[in-house]
């Protein structure tokens, strides 16, 4: 099953799915995978970059910062090795969880032919092993993995200021269905 978020900038569709991924938690659900947060300056103030965070062990990998070489999306330059990292910890988890996570798929992740290999990957393992996949998908991006998971998506839920509250408890609900199933 897959589960696909989706929503505009600043929706709160990332903090929709770390709720989630509590809430998964603390129901004992083997949940695991990837989230991309914003980094800040030292005062919290002006964002400098993005970060990879695995939420089960909560290592990190550099996604993006101001100042670095490589592709480049706006102001920021995308560090493929931080991808490649953060690619490592997809796979990793998709063999140890039944429920994986994967926020987000947008322009800087799908600059790294490694992370698109893991989203590939993470797609097929859902067939082959059975898993529960809930991603975050960029709304407006056109790329064909995006639409790959678009077509393939069991339920696609659009976050709006009015239903980003409920949507984790709605979801816990669906994947504990699911989920004790693949028990």
């Amino acid at each position: 099953m897959l589960i696909l978020i989706t929503g505009e900038p600043g929706v709160g569709k990332s903090t929709l799915l770390l709720r989630l991924v509590g809430m998964l938690k603390d129901d004992g659900v083997d949940v695991g995978g990837v989230v991309a947060r914003e980094v800040r300056d030292a005062r919290g103030g002006r964002r400098t970059g993005f970060e990879f965070l695995d939420v089960a062990d909560g290592s990190r990998a550099r996604l993006a910062s101001i100042g670095i070489e490589g592709p480049r999306v706006g102001r920021y330059g995308v560090d493929l090795d931080g991808c490649r990292a953060a690619a490592g910890m997809l796979r990793r988890t998709v063999e140890r969880c039944r429920v994986v996570v994967f926020d987000e798929i947008g322009p800087m992740e799908l600059l790294s032919q490694d992370m698109v290999h893991a989203l590939e990957h993470l797609l097929d393992a859902m067939d082959s092993k059975g898993i529960v996949v809930v991603a975050v998908a960029h709304k407006r991006l056109r790329h064909d993995l995006v639409s790959r998971y678009r077509e393939r998506a069991s339920i696609t839920v659009e976050v709006d200021r009015g239903n980003r509250d409920s949507l984790p408890t709605r979801l816990l609900y669906i994947i504990k269905d699911k989920w004790g199933r693949l028990r």
